[in-house]
């Protein structure tokens, strides 16, 4: 612990603002006063953070500002939870021309004194990082109405598994926030002498730029939002072209590991991209629901494709509504005349007739290929087969699988509206080596089709193989690696059995020419690896979306695929449109039995809406492709509504999720609506939580409760084995014996039963009944 000195921390914070663009932080206030709440008096009007790493040191800066939200002035303490090992290099708080002064806490000296501050403010949330080394402070007291800015500045060695770099920034205390905040920014610029290969975050949409091979530029901004989450990300090293990173984790007590196998395109945004020649075929529907404003949003769409087509390609334009109107009867190589031609086939399409999707798809099968260049067929329709030689599905699959033996066409599908055929468009995507996507009515057309097409104008790997290098692998999802592209990234989910050193391969063809990248990875051992488990939850929403596929395709349930959705929607909390009843506060999830009957009657109705002529299967279609493709942990939790004593104005305060770990359900989840013609979204968060690795449900009658949220781990939620009332010794003890990701979990508000040293504790506010 050191003091700032004055001359300094003015230094720090001159040269911080002359070189930094706006960053952002993540510390908390605690009111000096123990009436005072350390939630509902106050709110952070931005928060920014800039991060510099070279190698494995990383240098930030946090930059917030706190508002008082009372009419009278606010005494209170500023406390930063630290990544472990971090060293603050500067801290700056000027009010009136004087410095801020604080101490860097470590782990033993901070338990006694955060613990003094748990006990003053009796707020379960704070409960969060007992254990951790913070940086603590003294505010000068805010006025009412008035603001302080904060700028901190400590330096950090990341952490490395293998290859692979983890950047952590705590970032989940602005959930004490009592508005959200105006302005979020996370920016981090990597450096590396090996080189920048694959970047993921498990948690935020992040934007990445690469200024060259050695560096990239990692960022991610938000407005009006409460953070919720930390902000994690990893990278791996660069080979070549293509980066690739390995993450890991494997529970203790299980047989199998989980992994994520990550590659991407490394080549820096002003490197010129191959765009590699080939035929394209597109197929729109111009049947009469096609009218309006959707048909004018494909016009434009195909005028952007047409117009993004590179010198050397071959294309056609099918039209289909009764009948099939090709505008040529074979693909042309691109020209200025035959672009002209195309454009001016476009401005005559009109919406008119039926649906043809069987006869439109066998023309652009039956087409000569141009001089062997790879074929791709992007197929738009808004409905479902009425016209043609066949208008069952099955039929239509088969036949066009018998024109698509070798499977060098790959077909792209596009479900425009409520009214599509989902299970079809999923099964001529998917067994022709492309991609279903799903357009809402509201979406925009013309965005969602150009953005797809724009990322396959630059193949930097097609027919992609990965050599995982004896680990072992099995469940490997999706069972083919797709096709790689530039500013895209293959992300492969699946379970492993050994641990250890990995030589992975993967390989594919560049254009004609064939390549191959090698990597030294390595693969955590039983109990090794990540500390979180996201790999895990990625690789199980996957899981529900192939086990849901063989049902849907096979069109019966088999008990064993049920009940393996049932037990992975439930350990994980990833709620589907066939589960989400595991929400319903009534609900025991323990009882798999039950809870697999009820998901069969789920499914069962499911099948049905596949095919018939409402929005079923276009909910069902679209929640399968989010399953199908899913790269990060469900989404965050949305906030439970505001207590009858919120701070003024009634802002809403955050709830108690948090935790690298804090999400809940799967986003956009979608169901029909009552009309039966459109789509809602289907809400989980108020009964469903995901915190620190764990899954709680909203549960009644637990202990004479009105509720409590119960762990998922917890197998039977009528037997208690303890009783702890918060506050009491007893409690603290408690603390004094748990991880840190249990006093994650023992931060929710309210009563609490949960699985701690294989025991079923129950945690509430209220004394033990007879005490």
């Amino acid at each position: 612990m050191r003091r700032i000195h004055l001359a300094f921390a003015l230094l720090v914070a001159a040269i911080a603002a002359a070189f930094a663009p706006p960053a952002r932080a993540d510390g908390f206030l605690i009111p000096t006063r123990p009436d005072r709440r350390v939630r509902g008096d106050w709110a952070v009007t931005y928060h920014r953070v800039e991060a510099r790493v070279d190698g494995q040191k990383a240098r930030v800066r946090v930059d917030q500002e706190f508002l008082n939200l009372g009419h009278g002035p606010l005494e209170a303490e500023y406390v930063f939870p630290l990544p472990v090992g971090a060293m603050v290099e500067g801290v700056t708080l000027m009010v009136d021309g004087k410095p801020m002064e604080g101490r860097l806490l470590r782990a033993d000296e901070a338990r006694r004194i955060y613990d003094e501050i748990v006990r003053r403010q009796k707020d379960p949330a704070l409960v969060e990082y007992v254990g951790r080394d913070f940086f603590r402070a003294s505010i000068f007291p805010i006025p009412g109405g008035g603001t302080r800015q904060l700028v901190l500045q400590y330096e950090h060695l990341l952490v490395k598994d293998g290859e692979t770099v983890e950047f952590l920034y705590p970032l989940n205390t602005e959930k004490f926030s009592a508005r959200p905040l105006r302005d979020v920014r996370v920016a981090v610029d990597v450096t590396s002498a090996t080189g920048v290969g694959a970047v993921y975050s498990p948690t935020h949409d992040v934007v990445v730029t690469r200024p060259d091979g050695r560096s990239a530029k990692i960022l991610f901004e938000a407005k009006e939002v409460r953070p919720e989450t930390d902000f994690l990300v990893y990278w791996g090293e660069a080979k070549g072209d293509v980066g690739a990173a390995l993450l890991t984790h494997w529970p203790r007590g299980e047989d199998r590991g989980y992994f994520l196998l990550l590659a991407s395109p490394t080549l820096s945004d002003d490197a010129r991209a191959v765009a590699r020649s080939k035929d394209v075929t597109l197929c729109v529907d111009v049947s009469g629901s096609m009218a309006g404003v959707k048909m004018e949003q494909t016009r434009a769409a195909l005028k952007q494709v047409v117009a993004g087509l590179n010198d050397g390609d071959a294309f056609n334009l099918i039209a289909y509504s009764n009948g099939v109107i090709p505008l040529w009867d074979a693909p042309k190589r691109v020209t200025p005349d035959t672009r002209k031609e195309a454009m001016d086939f476009v401005e005559t399409l009109r919406a008119m007739g039926g649906t043809n999707i069987d006869g439109a798809l066998q023309l652009a099968l039956r087409q000569p290929p141009t001089d062997g260049l790879p074929r791709l067929v992007l197929f738009l329709t808004d409905g479902r087969p009425t016209m043609g030689e066949t208008t069952d599905t099955d039929e239509i699959v088969k036949r066009a699988a018998a024109l698509n033996k070798d499977g060098k066409v790959r077909i792209f599908t596009y479900g425009v509206g409520v009214d599509v055929n989902a299970l079809l468009l999923d099964r001529l995507a998917l067994g022709n080596h492309g991609v279903p996507t799903y357009v809402r009515p509201a979406e925009d057309v013309e965005r969602k089709v150009a953005s797809m097409y724009d990322k396959m104008r630059f193949p930097i790997l097609t027919d992609v193989r990965v050599d995982f290098g004896g680990i072992s692998p099995s469940e490997v999802l999706p069972g083919s690696a797709p096709d790689l592209f530039r500013g895209g990234q293959i992300v492969l989910a699946g379970r492993y059995r050994k641990g250890g050193p990995a030589d992975v391969v993967i390989s594919g063809r560049d254009g004609e020419e064939g390549r191959e990248f090698h990597y030294k990875m390595s693969a955590g051992a039983e109990g090794q690896g990540l500390r979180d488990d996201f790999p895990a939850r990625v690789w199980a929403v996957r899981r529900i979306a192939e086990l849901i596929d063989q049902i849907r395709i096979s069109k019966r349930q088999d008990r064993e695929l049920v009940d393996e959705i049932v037990r992975l929607s439930t350990r994980f909390g990833i709620m589907t449109e066939y589960t989400s009843f595991l929400a319903d506060e009534t609900v025991d999830h323990g009882r798999i039995a039950d809870n697999r009957v009820r998901a069969g009657e789920e499914l069962r109705r499911s099948l049905a809406d596949a095919e018939s002529p409402d929005a079923g299967g276009f909910a069902a279609g679209a929640n399968q492709s989010g399953r199908r493709g899913a790269e990060k942990m469900p989404a965050p939790a949305a906030s439970p509504p505001p207590a009858a004593d919120s701070a003024p104005g009634g802002a809403a305060r955050a709830g108690a999720g948090g935790g690298t770990g804090g999400a809940v359900g799967a986003p956009g989840l979608l169901k029909a609506s009552g009309g039966k013609r459109d789509v809602e979204a289907l809400e989980l968060g108020a009964n469903l939580r995901q915190v620190a690795n764990r899954a709680f449900y909203k549960r009644a009658g637990v202990q004479s409760k009105s509720y409590a949220w119960v762990d998922a781990e917890v197998k039977d939620q009528g037997k208690v084995d303890e009783v702890v009332q918060r506050w009491t010794p007893r409690f603290y003890e408690l603390l004094a014996t748990t991880t840190s990701d249990e006093n994650v979990r023992l931060s929710q508000e309210g009563d609490l039963l949960l699985l701690l040293a294989g025991r079923n504790v129950f945690v509430t506010d209220d004394a033990p009944v007879g005490k």
